[in-house]
């Protein structure tokens, strides 16, 4: 054999430890691998996983057939799909099997919609609610949510629960009619059924449905109403996110009118201070006396202002107007009330009655306020364009206004003393203020005149300086040719 040439001699010389070192390498990567494989001891482990956060993105258990199979069978399965990945259910990993039953790791029908695996398949509108509870009543399972575990029990003394539970009424509302099915939201999120925003044409989806309604002989215009009043345009035309929606009155949950001994303290969970005033009025002591809805209403709550304390023309009541006539107890019909031009003093006190005239003392004293501001209010914007500065006065008028705003809370204690005491002051306040104002009225004034004065002097040295001028021209006669 021909021996080889020398350059490829040396280059097998160099190649040779390369390709023994890669093999070595090799070996050693197999022998890592087999002894790993073979080794029963686990790796080890960082700790028990954290629950998802609320609101986290978690992904749908590994082995998902429910997704896979119903995604493929028509549009509308689809969609369902589509909805609970981006549900609050979805993005935390609630899966199928958690509402529906059954076994989410099996491809086959037969196994997976299994009766023995637990499939329930659609749950009926009174399982629903078991189903939805057995999650949300479990404190271990919504401890990391951070959400109350009272719901269940609540709906159970609603109106809507009492209904579906005894009578099975399944036409009621449900937790998937205010939530959703399968596109549950949290309930802070502003597209929510729920979300506070919403809440009123949430009610009244069912509420104004008159259809719905008959059989429980439920008037549907309470949305329409709640719109046009203080608290619907503060929520719904403001969005005023501090206004009441229908839960805040009725709850969500445990949702059930207010019985009119429960009122006041209904009203009182905003109104607190005004709560605390009206407690200490002689209403408050009667058995049967004014609550919040006799003179404000319910659905149809107005600004008050002092029109409402009496009729223009007084109404023709007697004495079985407000007393049985057998026992001469006190009665308080609520059908008196039901519009909102009846909710007045005069109502149900006579014009020759104590109580009348202790009504006319504190509306006299409010108007008198309510004059003094508004005349201090209309000299101060008066200063204030004529170019003047009136912030002493805008501090005092705001005193007054406070002092006003409290004389009409004071209303609910029904004493005249206590309110003539506030109105008292929000008048003096507002005679201040007014004063103020028509010293800078009278200073703008003086200024006026001395302007003038000024400028007519002014003119009088310019006329007889333009004369003067001339006379001097005269003088000196023609200039030379």
């Amino acid at each position: 054999m021909n021996a080889l040439p020398r350059s490829a001699d040396q280059a097998i010389r160099v190649i040779r430890p390369v390709l023994l070192a890669a093999a070595l390498v090799g070996l050693g990567l197999v022998l890592v691998q087999a002894v790993a494989a073979a080794d029963p001891t686990p790796a080890p482990s960082a700790g028990p996983s954290a629950p998802p956060a609320p609101g986290a993105s978690a992904a749908a258990p590994a082995q998902e057939s429910c997704l896979t199979c119903h995604a493929a069978i028509d549009n509308t399965q689809h969609d369902i799909t589509e909805q609970w990945k981006i549900s609050v259910h979805g993005q935390n990993g609630i899966g199928c099997a958690s509402c529906h039953g059954g076994d989410p790791t099996s491809d086959e029908v037969t196994v997976a919609m299994s009766t023995s695996a637990g499939f329930i398949g659609k749950p009926d509108r009174t399982m629903a609610v078991s189903v939805c509870g057995d999650c949300h009543s479990n404190v271990e399972r919504m401890r990391q949510y951070q959400l109350p575990t009272d719901q269940l029990s609540k709906y159970r003394t609603s109106v809507h629960g009492q209904r579906l539970l005894t009578v099975q009424d399944t036409r009621v509302a449900i937790c998937t009619d205010c939530h959703g099915v399968h596109d549950v939201k949290k309930a802070s999120d502003p597209t929510a059924p729920v979300f506070p925003l919403n809440v009123p044409k949430l009610c009244a989806s069912c509420h104004a449905d008159a259809t719905l309604m008959k059989p429980y002989d439920i008037p549907t215009d309470q949305y329409q109403i709640y719109e046009t009043s203080v608290h619907g345009q503060a929520l719904l035309v403001d969005q005023d996110m501090r206004a009441p929606t229908c839960a805040s009155c009725h709850g969500s949950h445990d949702a059930k009118p207010p019985q009119s001994s429960e009122v006041v303290g209904v009203c009182g969970k905003c109104h607190t201070a005004t709560q605390a005033l009206y407690e200490q009025s002689r209403h408050s002591r009667l058995d049967v006396g004014p609550k919040c809805w006799t003179c404000h209403g319910t659905h149809d709550v107005v600004k008050p202002d002092e029109s409402r304390f009496f009729h223009p023309n007084p109404p023709e009541i007697d004495c079985t107007t407000c007393h049985n006539p057998g026992d001469r107890t006190l009665i308080l019909s609520a059908d008196r009330f039901t519009n909102d031009t009846d909710r007045r003093c005069d109502t149900c006190h006579h014009e020759t009655s104590i109580l009348y005239s202790q009504a006319e003392g504190i509306r006299a004293a409010l108007d008198r306020a309510n004059a003094a501001y508004q005349s201090a209010e209309e000299r101060i914007g008066e200063a204030a364009a004529a170019g003047m500065i009136v912030s002493d006065a805008d501090v005092t008028l705001s005193e007054a206004k406070t002092s006003l705003i409290r004389g009409r809370a004071e209303v609910h204690t029904t004493k005249l003393s206590a309110v003539a005491a506030l109105t008292d002051v929000a008048t003096a306040k507002a005679a201040e203020a007014q004063a103020f104002a028509d010293a800078k009225l009278q200073e703008s004034a003086s200024r006026r005149e001395a302007m003038v004065i000024v400028l007519a002097i002014i003119m009088v040295n310019i006329v007889a300086l333009f004369l003067l001028r001339r006379g001097i021209h005269h003088d000196e006669g023609p200039a030379a040719p």
